[in-house]
């Protein structure tokens, strides 16, 4: 083994741990609880720790240790495992920071490799390091998952009885035993989240594994379609680089509606089969279509981009070069387009409705740090390319740079230019901004068009082959490709809370009975939350409502559709409701010093003023997330309900 890469990989664990270390005492220093502390301990020992190992480097038998691999494995597997659990269930610090939770990471991922040097004397010593980082980090996303497997009936999160229900109206008559309009919103997501129910699959849990397959299987599938383009590079397994390619999504995170889109074009595109790949194209556009608005030039122009690595240009005039690209794009959006409309038609709502994004306001704010999002979109999309950009940079200095003909930049250059304006944009709505999921067709086209560059996988202008692959070259890039995706996974905190089901069942039975009582009284019973629970028939005896979805009726909120809103405020002054079923009600304005506090206060303004002065909350469920209103003035039926509060 070369004392040249341990010392290299030495030098990256204890740089990175020290600077994780001091990032995190510098943003905690106004709480110096013990986690303070124990971090400030940490600094010496660790430059302690790197001498004397570094000592031993030199002199590999002393470093040695006599314990079989597997035992080594073990106990690896073992500490990161435990480290993991702790991530779920401890509420301390130290735990409860995104820094803090990367360098216990990056902790255990080192001592990982300290251990296998050790016992194995391998001799890429960094490729351990990253190696233990992706691991750990498939692993958290993983885990992160397994809060959302609950087989309770009530929504576990904002939005999702939402996303059940908008997946039951493409089987409304089977379900409900009346045709409702199909969803407005993502109807390529709920689509694909239809299929249990029409397998007559009844089980919320099912669903619920069903939605977070997807998650899961979509990005490793997209993420195994893309990497499979760069080849095998110097060993590194396709597993090690789907996961990584998988890390790199969820950055976004990249929605698996989406990947069917990225999935069709990589399966479908040859660059020398114009009209193959154009079938394919087309396939991909119409579900864009159906998707969302932003998506609708992506199939088109990723084939365009895939196309401008493989071809070389050949000095024939530039039109004809070019004639694939604008093929593929022009007819591709123009698939998505009619998709559109056709959807449109069909779904049985009022077109109008439709593209409300458009009506939205912007949020500038939310390009630099704020409340919203910690790090700010720029910073953050800027965060993620970085070490792509490190890496290219790398080949400009030491002259390398890929010998692509200068159309073929442009177009590399104005294809990315388009998806990242554009992703900027609708991050910046009302609404978005909140990470970066509204960039997801950007990302997707960064990670090819910068995966293809620095691993070679392209076709060059001239007799030359592509140089070698530049990563091994440079390990500190490297090792941030393997950081960034990791921070970005772990700076999300998950406990892994479950509700009682018993409780909730409770719940469920005395809501209907409140139900049953209300039946006698005229009126309709609406459901702005929690309407799952008519999906899978956890409630009995209520005609859904199809109109004032929560989260349907949000978007109008936010994008002030008036016509929509005054029929909302016209049915609550006329009170056609005789009940409203929504979640937690708090009217307090929070403004831009809270997280989503402009949408908050569009909510409040738009949706819950309006409706509290026609109507009174009576009962609560599930923890007061599920309310019961009823209109004023019923004094008689609301000391009758009130008896069903336990």
């Amino acid at each position: 083994m070369e004392t040249r890469k341990v010392n290299s990989f030495l030098n990256q664990f204890l740089t990175v741990s020290l600077g994780l270390a001091v990032i995190y005492l510098v943003g905690n220093r106004a709480e110096r609880g013990r986690s303070f502390w124990a971090v400030a301990a940490l600094i010496p020992l660790l430059a302690l720790g790197g001498w004397l190992i570094g000592r031993l480097a030199r002199k590999p038998g002393k470093l040695k240790l006599s314990i079989p691999d597997w035992l080594a494995g073990a106990l690896s597997a073992l500490f990161q495992l435990g480290l993991l659990a702790a991530f779920f269930t401890q509420d301390i610090q130290l735990v409860n920071s995104g820094v803090g939770r990367l360098l216990l990471a990056v902790l255990a991922a080192g001592g990982a490799a300290l251990l296998f040097l050790a016992v194995r004397d391998p001799k890429v010593p960094q490729r351990s390091f990253i190696t233990a980082l992706l691991i750990f980090g498939a692993l958290y996303r993983l885990a992160a998952f397994l809060p959302e497997l609950q087989a309770g009936p009530f929504a576990l999160g904002w939005s999702e009885g939402s996303r059940f229900y908008n997946a039951s109206l493409f089987l409304s008559e089977r379900i409900y035993g009346q045709k409702l309009p199909l969803p407005v919103l993502h109807p390529s997501r709920y689509l694909m989240q239809a299929l249990p129910f029409l397998l007559g699959v009844k089980s919320i849990l099912a669903h619920r594994v069903w939605q977070v397959l997807l998650w899961l299987g979509m990005s490793a599938w997209g993420a195994y379609l893309c990497v499979r383009r760069f080849g095998r590079d110097r060993g590194v397994s396709i597993g090690l680089l789907t996961i990584w390619g998988a890390l790199f999504f969820f950055q976004g995170a990249v929605y698996y509606h989406l990947m069917v889109c990225v999935i069709l074009v990589l399966l479908g595109y040859r660059k020398d089969k114009v009209w193959r790949t154009l079938a394919f194209v087309v396939a991909a556009s119409m579900w864009a279509g159906i998707s969302r608005v932003h998506w609708m030039p992506l199939p088109g122009l990723l084939a365009g981009l895939l196309y401008l690595m493989d071809q070389p240009f050949d000095g024939k005039k530039w039109p004809r070069y070019l004639m694939p690209v604008l093929l593929w794009a022009a007819v591709g959006f123009g698939s998505a387009w009619l998709a559109q409309q056709g959807y449109i038609r069909v779904s049985g709502e009022d077109p109008a409705l439709f593209n409300s994004a458009f009506s939205s306001a912007l949020i500038w704010q939310r390009l630099l740090p704020n409340t919203t999002f910690g790090l700010g979109i720029l910073p953050a999309v800027l965060m993620v390319c970085l070490p792509g950009l490190g890496l290219l940079g790398q080949l400009v200095k030491r002259k390398q740079l890929p010998r692509l003909h200068w159309l073929r930049w442009m177009g590399l250059t104005g294809i990315l230019s388009v998806f990242f304006l554009g992703g900027l944009l609708v991050s910046l709505k009302i609404g978005g901004g909140g990470d970066l999921h509204n960039l997801d067709g950007f990302l997707v086209l960064w990670f090819l068009a910068a995966g293809s560059l620095l691993t070679g996988a392209y076709a060059p202008d001239g007799p030359l082959r592509p140089p070698e692959p530049i990563a091994a070259k440079v390990p500190f890039w490297l090792l941030l490709a393997a950081l960034v995706p990791l921070y970005f996974a772990l700076s999300h905190p998950v406990s892994w809370g479950y509700a009682k089901l018993a409780d909730q069942r409770a719940d469920v039975k005395r809501m209907q009975a409140v139900l049953d009582q209300l039946r006698e009284q005229p009126g309709e019973v609406l459901f702005i939350s929690e309407r799952q629970l008519l999906s899978f028939h956890e409630l009995q005896g209520v005609r859904v409502v199809p109109e004032y979805e929560k989260v349907f009726l949000m978007e109008m909120a936010m994008g002030n559709n008036q016509p929509y809103l005054q029929r909302f405020y016209m049915d609550l002054v006329s009170h056609r409701f005789k009940a409203i079923i929504t979640d937690t009600i708090s009217t307090r304005l929070q403004g831009e010093a809270n997280s989503f506090g402009i949408e908050n206060d569009a909510w409040v303004t738009q949706v819950l003023q309006p409706m509290l002065s026609e109507y009174e909350p009576v009962l609560s469920w599930n923890n007061e997330n599920a309310r019961l209103l009823i209109p004023l003035g019923q004094d008689a039926l609301k000391e009758k309900l009130q008896q069903f509060q336990p």
